[in-house]
């Protein structure tokens, strides 16, 4: 076995391999904060460095769009109201037009009612008409079926009567 001497101890097989492990891992942990310190020292340089970027552009326009907000909220806003007013004067129209309407419904009816009424008595008053008329004729018509009835009565008589003569018989 490989054997090493160092200030005077003797190193043997596993002990030679615990020191390397050790040594190496030694430097590796010196290697990384070395490593660390670098890094800090150029993250502090450009700390140091830095220069915040101008923002007053930014600012002027997040200042415009919260006046444009604030302009759009209050024309929303207005528009809310305009929109409540058309919704309260849609509802008052659409009532004042039912009431119309029912007013309307309402006149109709009364309306065809008086008309039906005016028809019936017109109808009535029709017939009544038509049977006076009739009657009157029968009447009349009677009236003449009797002045023929004596007429040819009379007739008959003065025919009976000429016929009946005794001096015409001679003759």
């Amino acid at each position: 076995m490989a054997e090493i001497e160092i200030g005077g101890i003797k190193f043997r097989g596993g002990k030679v391999l615990v020191i390397i492990t050790a040594l190496s891992s030694a430097i590796g942990v010196l290697w990384g904060g070395f490593e660390a310190y670098s890094r800090y020292l150029n993250m502090e340089q450009k700390i140091d460095n830095y220069i915040a970027p101008d923002l007053t552009g930014i600012n002027e326009k997040l200042n415009l769009v919260t006046k444009d907000n604030q302009n759009i909220k209050d024309r929303i806003m207005e528009m809310q109201g305009i929109v409540r007013d058309i919704r309260e004067d849609t509802r008052s129209d659409a009532a004042s037009l039912h009431n119309a309407i029912g007013g309307v419904d309402k006149r109709s009816r009364q309306m065809d009612t008086e008309v039906r009424e005016s028809m019936r008595s017109s109808e009535k008053l029709i017939r009544d008409i038509i049977s006076d008329a009739s009657n009157r004729f029968d009447r009349k018509i009677n009236t003449v079926d009797d002045k023929i009835d004596a007429l040819e009565k009379r007739m008959d008589k003065k025919v009976q009567d000429a016929l009946d003569n005794p001096l015409l018989k001679g003759k």
